[in-house]
Order: structure tokens, then C-alpha cells, then sequence
């Protein structure tokens, strides 16, 4: 969630040039000989630029020659863990936490273009020039060794940024003064991207009619895990929740009977009696086999899911 004391309005600016060289970078100015070794070139950096005497807009540039599908300047999340968000709580203030972004969705740009920027905040030279500036931004970029990853830049600076600020190298390094910048590319790893934020709130909201809140939660929360480990297929978020369903209804009745060789026990003890379950489930739903790849970690979520769910579902 963003907290800023600035009122918020988005703008984009076109046909932003790097300058050559950050106020950050040690580098001097070496002449253009062939012989000195070239200046690095970032793909992706802040600026700032004057409004009046007092204050700057912070902007996010895409310095390199594609468009990116987003750039989101706040925190994205995988699971509800991340939200602060829990399972059975159906109060006004959790359910607005598991819908993820609600608080959020009027920072998000899509669509931003080469060498464009993008406005993420304000900084005002006397009440803020004590102070320690934090930006998350995340954004939608291949990496060294794969064609598409999340990098999540975490930028914390006194006072504000000054003319200029690199995020990412051309080289995929990080600049010295960045306190983190990673690429994420592991499916554990990965976030909820905000472009399916109103479909998912969509899932919730039916979720929520036919099964009421408490389970509506489970249910989504087990669509998170099949939808990021891309179980079965790669299905958009609204194509699953069947699936998830029909996951959650059997990891909820295994206390009453028996399910695909899961017998005789009193909760789902192990990671690989999710697996079965889950596997049986793609398997009435598409053909034998479909879910045979799943992956440990997706189950092992779906595990963690369910034991909270047995831990809390009468505390509320």
C-alpha cells in the first residue's frame, strides 16, 4: 500500500533522454576515444523535475526500446501472507487487504512506452529534506538468462533522489547506492500481477455469494497458488476457481471420508496428500495426468493454506 502526503495524480511525460552520467556515479566524463572504457547505461532510472521553488515530481523512466506492460510504484504480493491478510477474518478492513490492491490501483500505469516517464511521487525541498524517502516499484522485464521476470526496485534516500537516479544497469547490474533490485523469475517468488486486479475481485465477489466470506477467502487464496504455478495450464484467473473449489471442498471433508488414496487420516498431513487430491481434481475436471507436474511448492502452499484455515476458522 502507498502512504504519501502528497495528493496523487498521474501524468507521463514522452521522449525522455538520459543524460550520461547520475549525480550518483563516481565516473568522470571520459572522452569519446575508443580507448576509455563506456559509461554504463541504465535501463530503467528516476528523475526529478521542478514544479515550483518548493517541491519536484519524482518520475520512473523506461530507458529502453520496449514497452512495458506495467510499472506498479508499490508492493505486489503473492499470497495473503503478504497482504497481512487472513484467512477467516471476514471483517470490512481484511477482505479490503485480501482484495490486494484496492489502495493502490490509481498508481498503476500500463502501457508505458520507450523513453517515457511516468510520475510515482513528490518531494519538497524543506519538509522532506530530513527525511528518508522509500519507493518500491516493480515492473514487468526479461532478465540475464530469461525472457520475462518481475524486477522489484526498492529505492530509500534522504531528502529525495536528486536530478537523477539509475535503477538497472544496461548490464543487468545494480547500481552501488540501490538498497535491493532483484529479478524475480521462480514461480514461488512471483507476485499477483495488478492486470488481473478487477478479475479477481470479480472471483472474490462470486466466491462470496455462494460460498460467504470466511470460505470465499480459502478459495481464492487456493487460486493464488494454482494461478502463479500456472497448475494444468495457463489459465486466466477466472478459469480456475472451479478447480479450487473443488480443491478446497475435499481438503475440507477429509475428516468425513476417504479421497483417492488419502484414508483413514483426520487432516491432510503431508504435501503429497495435497498432491493427490489436487491431481484427482484436474484429473475429473481435464484428462488423466493433466496436473501430474505440479509442483511441491505449490502444494506445500496449499498445505499452509489449509492448516491455517483448521487453526482459524473458529477464532473469528
Amino acid at each position: 500500500m502507498i502512504i504519501t502526503k502528497y495528493p496523487f495524480e498521474q501524468n507521463r511525460i514522452d521522449d525522455v533522454q538520459w543524460a550520461g552520467v547520475s549525480r550518483l556515479s563516481s565516473l568522470p566524463s571520459l572522452p569519446d576515444d575508443g580507448k576509455s572504457p563506456p559509461l554504463k547505461t541504465p535501463l530503467f532510472y528516476l528523475t526529478s523535475v521542478s514544479i515550483n521553488d518548493y517541491e519536484d515530481d519524482i518520475y520512473f523512466i523506461n530507458n529502453t526500446d520496449q514497452t512495458l506492460s506495467f510499472v506498479a510504484p508499490f508492493k505486489l504480493y503473492r499470497n495473503l501472507n503478504d497482504a497481512n491478510a487472513k484467512l477467516s477474518d471476514t471483517s470490512i478492513e481484511n477482505l479490503n487487504k485480501v482484495k490486494f490492491y484496492s489502495n493502490d490501483m490509481e498508481h498503476l500505469y500500463t502501457k508505458v512506452l520507450p523513453n517515457q516517464g511516468v510520475r510515482i511521487g513528490r518531494t519538497h525541498i524543506m519538509y522532506d529534506s530530513d527525511e528518508l524517502m522509500q519507493w518500491f516499484i516493480q515492473i514487468p522485464y526479461k532478465g540475464v538468462d530469461t525472457h520475462y521476470g518481475i524486477w522489484r526496485f526498492n529505492v530509500i534516500e534522504k531528502g529525495g533522489i536528486g536530478q537523477t537516479y539509475p535503477l538497472l544497469w544496461d548490464d543487468f547490474s545494480k547500481p552501488s547506492h540501490m538498497v535491493s533490485c532483484d529479478c524475480l523469475t521462480e514461480k514461488v517468488d512471483m507476485p499477483i500481477e495488478p492486470s488481473v486486479y478487477e478479475e479477481r475481485c470479480w472471483v472474490l465477489d462470486r466466491l462470496i455469494e455462494s460460498l460467504g466470506v470466511a470460505d470465499a477467502i480459502f478459495v481464492l487464496a487456493i487460486n493464488d497458488v494454482l494461478y502463479r504455478y500456472c497448475v494444468g495450464w495457463s489459465a486466466p484467473y477466472n478459469e480456475s476457481d472451479i478447480q479450487a473449489k473443488d480443491i478446497a471442498r475435499k481438503l475440507q471433508e477429509i475428516k468425513l471420508k476417504s479421497f483417492d488414496g488419502v484414508k483413514d487420516v483426520d487432516e491432510v498431513k503431508d504435501v503429497e496428500a495435497v498432491k493427490k487430491i489436487v491431481q484427482a481434481v484436474y484429473d475429473f475436471w481435464f484428462n488423466e495426468g493433466f496436473a501430474k507436474n505440479i509442483s511441491i511448492k505449490a502444494c506445500a502452499e496449499i498445505l499452509d493454506l489449509y492448516q491455517a484455515w483448521m487453526a482459524n476458522k473458529n477464532t473469528f
